[in-house]
């Protein structure tokens, strides 16, 4: 399933059942992690990542590397993952 194919949600899943395709996933586990107050922590193998480094039409981007350990804190202020995706996509069109 692409972004483009699963359906809109404007607020992260609350409940473990509404988690349906991997944008929701990482919705629920943020949001679990911000409303406890704590860090998410995975480990991650030659993953690579092109992150932009602005939310321009001619954004650079930079190409993150991960492997091994990856301890990810959440602040106060978050926007669901499926906004960000949604709103890069129709930045490419």
């Amino acid at each position: 399933m692409t972004t483009a194919d699963a359906p809109e949600r404007s607020e992260p899943a609350t409940d473990p059942s509404e988690v349906d395709d991997w944008l929701d996933l990482i919705d629920y586990l943020t949001g679990e992690a911000a409303a406890r107050n704590q860090a998410l922590e995975c480990e991650l193998q030659e993953v690579s990542v092109d992150v932009p480094m602005s939310m321009r039409e001619d954004a650079k981007t930079a190409n993150w590397r991960f492997d091994g350990g990856l301890t990810m804190s959440v602040g106060e202020v978050r926007v669901p993952l499926r906004d960000w995706m949604q709103y890069w996509e129709r930045r490419s069109d």
